[in-house]
């Protein structure tokens, strides 16, 4: 009866250990990380670069990594996230010590991702200065340009426009001591992959008095002609 109480002891002892290890991450030799289970994560894009959809869901820390960071005097949880409701575990949100900006990871197993706007399958306009980052809806909707050769159409006749400022938009909000008056970001242009539905990059619309408008593609800006405006939006 002793042994078998024994046994009981250790195998508790052993299914505790392995669900407190069981999210835990470690770093490889190349700088991926690679989960208990052995899948392996590369960096795909750091915030600003691309954005996921969805709310997070903690996974578990990094190896060696303390579990909370202070930044600017805030709190935050370290570690790798799963997005929830995503379709499967393709993509880790990665939240690191003393970094307010999240990255993104991707499996290794997969094949090469192409996260330019040219290989978007869709884009939609989103109006507002509200983000839609938890408002997954927006993967599985619509709305917006679906077609591929009208997202062929539209940047090219984007990427043939002036730059705002060479083409007088700021002529328009300028005042005579040189500030710019109700020159405001209006809304966000998001482009959807087919790979990846919870990954988009977003291209801020800006506004100029509401007279002209602006988008940003690529860290460029161009005139935004308003024709575009209507087939970007809610079908």
């Amino acid at each position: 009866m002793r042994k078998v109480i024994c046994l009981l002891a250790v195998l508790l002892f052993l299914l505790c250990g392995c669900s407190q290890n069981r999210c835990t991450f470690t770093k490889n030799e190349g700088g991926n990380f690679v989960s208990n289970a052995g899948v392996e994560y590369a960096h795909l894009a750091n915030e600003g670069i691309l954005y996921y959809l969805g709310n997070l869901e903690f996974l578990g820390g990094i190896q060696g990594e303390e579990k909370t960071s202070q930044h600017f005097g805030v709190s935050h949880q370290t570690g790798m996230f799963a997005i929830k409701d995503a379709d499967n575990d393709n993509i880790l949100i990665r939240h690191a010590p003393d970094n307010e900006w999240f990255d993104i990871y991707r499996k290794t197993s997969l094949s090469t991702f192409d996260f330019s706007v040219d290989n978007c399958i869709r884009l939609e306009l989103v109006l507002g200065t509200g983000d839609i980052e938890n408002d997954v809806v927006h993967t599985v909707c619509v709305d917006g340009i679906v077609d591929a050769s009208k997202i062929t159409e539209f940047l090219s006749d984007i990427r043939s426009q002036k730059d705002p400022r060479e083409a007088g938009l700021h002529e328009l909000i300028e005042k005579p001591n040189g500030m710019l008056e109700n020159c405001y970001v209006c809304g966000t242009i998001y482009g959807f992959f087919e790979e990846e539905p919870n990954l988009v990059i977003r291209m801020d619309v800006t506004s100029y008095n509401d007279l002209a408008y602006s988008v940003s593609i690529e860290n460029k800006e161009y005139v935004l002609p308003e024709k575009w405006i209507q087939s970007l939006q809610k079908n």
